[in-house]
């Protein structure tokens, strides 16, 4: 994951260290330090070089690909997410109350398909009453988009990463019965397979149907403004997250694994993404579009998608 250079709001690039020393601050000063301070530790994780983690193999191939073999410029704000996400992390982990009987937190584990490792890093294992094994997740999430989990239940892309690493933890003899993901916002926590509850701002009660169908119960209206909207209070059950057979996985996995192992191994770009990818991925998320769309551009194609 080698990002070397700061962005900055007019384009400019400058070494971390320029960037510090910035009299025009455009992103706070300490976190900048912290970010810095992170990435320059990087090299020893799973996430550089041709390692291939679960994450790797999600979204975008060959933005994964360009962004291990490529060094590349992006603003320290871009990079804020995996810092949050890396804090709420320390803060629920358990690491001295593990028990190789009952709790792991953190548990990297490895399996190989074809001849081609991947590994996981399980948030938290329990296993309970010795007879249930359930697989945890942890993902930090803006408070905006938590709507979307609650309406909808968890992304397609944590279904498929978790069931991943329940794959890989059945590699290695650990049993998985249940799947629970945890989306921890700064003002709520909303957990798959459990009720929750949700405020909404309306002029008319919400409606169980279309994607409120999920509402239990009926809403409560906790306050009315002199706009004419109401505050209505709504509880929500969010779907379990499906456990998949090893067959499903491997379907998924497995021509995955090989393009990005190929594409370390000699030197072949993955394809681009699939249209529904690009369209959020590429305009905003995406901090090696340049190089992407240089490589299109010798095939006269381009990364745009009609709308």
């Amino acid at each position: 994951m080698p990002w070397k250079r700061a962005l900055c709001p007019d384009g400019q690039e400058k070494t971390f260290d320029d960037c510090l020393a910035c009299q025009s601050e455009c992103f706070d000063l300490e976190i900048r330090e912290a970010l810095f301070e992170r990435e320059r530790n990087w090299q020893a994780a799973e996430h550089t070089g041709d390692r291939i983690s679960v994450t790797a193999l999600l979204g975008c191939l060959r933005s994964t690909y360009l962004e291990r073999v490529t060094d590349y410029a992006a603003t320290p704000e871009s990079m804020w997410y995996s810092l949050r996400g890396e804090l709420i992390h320390r803060l629920v982990e358990r690491p001295d109350m593990d028990n190789p009987y009952l709790r792991r937190s953190e548990m990297r584990l490895r399996a190989s398909v074809n001849g081609h490792e991947v590994s996981g890093q399980l948030d938290n294992y329990k296993l309970r009453f010795l007879e249930q094994g359930v697989l945890k997740d942890w993902k930090s999430i803006g408070d905006n988009g938590l709507q979307y989990v609650i309406f909808e239940g968890a992304k397609e892309e944590h279904i498929w990463q978790t069931n991943i690493y329940a794959w890989i933890a059945r590699q290695n003899r650990f049993r998985v019965d249940h799947i629970e993901i945890a989306y921890l916002s700064l003002m709520q926590v909303v957990k798959t397979g459990q009720v929750t509850p949700f405020v909404e701002f309306l002029v008319h009660p919400p409606v169980r149907s279309g994607k409120r169908r999920n509402m239990i119960g009926h809403p409560r209206l906790v306050r009315e403004y002199p706009s004419g909207k109401k505050k209505w209070e709504c509880y929500y059950r969010i779907p379990e997250v499906p456990l998949y057979d090893d067959r499903s996985v491997l379907t998924f996995v497995t021509p995955k694994l090989a393009c990005l192992a190929q594409a370390f191994d000699s030197g072949i770009l993955p394809p681009v993404a699939d249209e529904e990818t690009r369209r959020w991925k590429c305009d905003g998320y995406c901090r090696v579009r340049g190089l992407c769309e240089a490589e299109e551009g010798k095939h006269g194609r381009s990364l745009v998608i009609p709308r």
